[in-house]
C-alpha cells in the first residue's frame, strides 16, 4: 500500500480542512465519500463557495470521521479562515 502524504495545515484552510488534517488520515475524497456528500460539494464549502448543509446522516458520519463527541466542536462555517492583518 503506497504511503500517504499527509499535507501540513496552511494558513487559510478552512476550519474543516484543518480537522481532516488534524484528525484523520483521510483524502478530501475520503472523507466526503465515506460522509455521503459530493467531493466536488465538499470543496464548495472549504472553498468558502457555498455553506454547508448536511442532513441529520451526512452530520452523523462527519462527526464520527472527525472523531467529534459534541455537535458545538463543529466550526459554525467551513470557509477558508481570513488572514489577520
Amino acid at each position: 500500500m503506497a504511503e500517504r502524504n499527509k499535507r501540513q495545515r496552511q494558513a487559510g484552510d478552512s476550519p474543516l480542512e484543518i480537522m481532516r488534517i488534524d484528525r484523520t488520515t483521510l483524502t478530501q475524497d475520503e472523507l466526503a465519500m465515506r460522509c455521503g456528500i459530493p467531493r466536488a460539494t465538499y470543496q464548495r464549502w472549504i472553498s468558502g463557495k457555498t455553506e454547508a448543509r448536511l442532513s441529520i446522516s451526512q452530520l452523523k458520519r462527519l462527526c464520527e470521521e472527525l472523531k467529534i463527541e459534541r455537535v458545538d466542536e463543529l466550526p459554525d462555517n467551513f470557509a477558508p479562515i481570513a488572514p489577520s492583518e
